[in-house]
């Protein structure tokens, strides 16, 4: 906390004292990002399940273009087989002088035992012109181009295999020759061929599609019991995004999903604890935000207005609240007493110590024109309720504003300086005394103490200050130190109070450069006319 005031009621500004107030500053011109919203969202379990089912049917639908394959080709095997064995018996049966001199009933019935074979559609011998000389089931002749199939078991056998349409039913023809006498052309249906690929497409859809539905139903099934610690922990998550920070999931199985809900679990206790943290950290940062305006009102908001006397003072606390005072008290109509003071130790517990002797000093100091007593009286009250290891520093006078006279004592403060003009140098002011708190019964703190008088001249100046001045360290550790000081304070003789004490603290700011602040900083000057 910084708490400065000037003479006849001016806030100082000194340059370079304060500490620098940081400018957040506002974002003006970046561009904002729209927020993406939910969408349409597809659940886990009907893309598992859609997955499995593309995949069984692209594996079935695989399986039954082979399953089918396979079995035409075994069944076209079959029939050439069959068609080279027919057409190679009937041409065994036939006696070449018969072709040649085409006895047809003799040929008819020879062969006609072949045609109760229901696959066979007809049986014709033909002579070395290609003429027909039996046919013994009379077929219609061939409505389309013959097509030649090549199989080599027919090559090697003799058999010349063709495939052609007889009443729009499809034929395979098995031909081989009679030597010397013509040729036996036998006709084959191969509608087997086509109804057994109708027949096996038909059934390996059908099971392509039962095996589809059942695998997409068990897949459907086991994504549902996968995903179901997935829908508990975003059941979980929408808990917790609502505050309720002490929530915590059930799924307890032992794979990934139960690592992933037990570190969900911890988190959300770490988030408990942060909140928890958080809300009294809040209310301490309120506490000290009181406390600050506290000892704020405390301090004076302007300072005496004494003619002939020039005044100054300064205030900076180490943290929120500090352990420093400084004070104008009017003892009576021509006397001002003056204080400055120092708390061992800072923050919350220095600040309560600091007001409990502010209140102590203003009571005693009341119409008591003795500084002496005034400061008995105050350690009589305060020793015997501070903690051991508590204490309090101070240098107080009384100012007599008629003739200028003082009377210091100083109970084991920082000797404050006085820079004479007659004598053009600094002295040091520096009547015994112990400080306030460490004598509980004060008879030690009475004796001990002493007060020095002295009246001010023209252009005489005195500074009081607390330790946080002359032990301000910069980065390196080194102290601004007394001699420093005492030089600035001759130096700038010939200003203002107020310009003296803003050159003190600018040096002190330029001596500590970045280093922490490790100590409340108090500053009066007070400079004759």
């Amino acid at each position: 906390m910084a708490h400065r005031a000037g003479a006849r009621g001016r806030r100082a500004h000194p340059g370079g004292a304060r500490s620098p107030e940081r400018d957040h500053g506002r974002s003006t011109g970046g561009a904002r990002h729209p927020r993406t919203g939910a969408g349409f969202s597809i659940p886990i379990a009907l893309k598992f399940t859609a997955l499995i089912a593309i995949l069984v049917i692209a594996a079935m639908a695989w399986q039954a273009k082979i399953a089918v394959q396979k079995g035409i080709d075994h069944l076209e095997v079959e029939i050439n087989d069959n068609g080279i064995s027919h057409a190679r018996a009937v041409a065994g049966l036939i006696a070449p002088e018969d072709v040649k001199v085409e006895k047809r009933k003799k040929l008819e019935d020879l062969v006609r035992p072949y045609s109760r074979n229901s696959d066979l559609l007809d049986i014709s011998i033909m002579g070395l012109q290609d003429q027909l000389i039996a046919d013994v089931m009379g077929q219609e002749r061939r409505t389309v181009e013959e097509k030649k199939v090549s199989y080599p078991k027919a090559d090697e056998a003799g058999v010349t295999i063709s495939e052609l349409e007889v009443n729009g039913v499809p034929v395979r023809s098995f031909s081989t020759r009679i030597p010397d006498a013509g040729r036996v052309e036998i006709l084959v249906s191969v509608e087997s061929i086509r109804r057994s690929r109708d027949d096996l497409s038909r059934s390996l859809t059908q099971v392509t599609l039962i095996a589809s539905i059942g695998g997409a139903f068990a897949a459907f099934l086991l994504a549902t019991f996968l995903t179901r610690p997935i829908r508990t922990l975003m059941r979980d998550l929408r808990q917790v995004s609502l505050g309720d920070l002490q929530h915590q999931s059930r799924v307890t199985s032992g794979d990934e999903l139960g690592n992933l809900a037990r570190t969900f679990n911890q988190m959300t206790r770490s988030l408990h604890t942060a909140q928890a943290a958080k809300l009294s950290q809040k209310a301490l940062e309120h506490e000290l935000s009181l406390a600050t305006n506290i000892q704020g009102g405390l301090l004076p908001s302007e300072l005496p207005e004494i003619p002939g006397l020039d005044l100054a003072a300064f205030y900076l606390s180490a943290k929120e609240v500090g352990g420093d005072y400084y004070d104008f008290l009017q003892v009576d109509d021509h006397t001002i007493g003056m204080v400055v003071a120092d708390v061992s130790g800072k923050g919350i517990p220095g600040s309560l110590v600091m007001t409990m002797t502010r209140s102590m000093l203003h009571m005693a100091a009341r119409d008591n024109q003795s500084p002496q007593q005034t400061i008995i009286e105050v350690n009589n009250c305060l020793a015997p309720d501070m903690n051991p290891g508590m204490f309090v520093t101070m240098a107080y006078l009384v100012l007599d504003t008629r003739t200028r006279e003082i009377r210091l004592v100083r109970a084991g403060h920082n000797a404050p300086l006085l820079y004479s003009a007659r004598h053009g140098q600094v002295i040091d002011l520096h009547p015994k005394g112990i400080a306030i708190g460490l004598d509980r019964e004060g008879s030690l703190f009475s004796s001990q103490l002493e007060t020095q008088k002295f009246t001010l001249q023209p252009r005489d100046i005195l500074v009081l200050y607390t330790d946080g001045i002359v032990e301000g360290k910069d980065p390196g550790g080194n102290d601004f130190g007394d001699d420093r000081l005492q030089q600035l304070i001759t130096e700038t003789r010939e200003l203002s109070a107020q310009e003296i004490l803003n050159t003190i603290l600018q040096d002190l700011q330029a001596h500590q450069k970045s280093a922490e602040q490790s100590d409340d900083i108090t500053l009066m000057v007070l400079k004759s006319c």
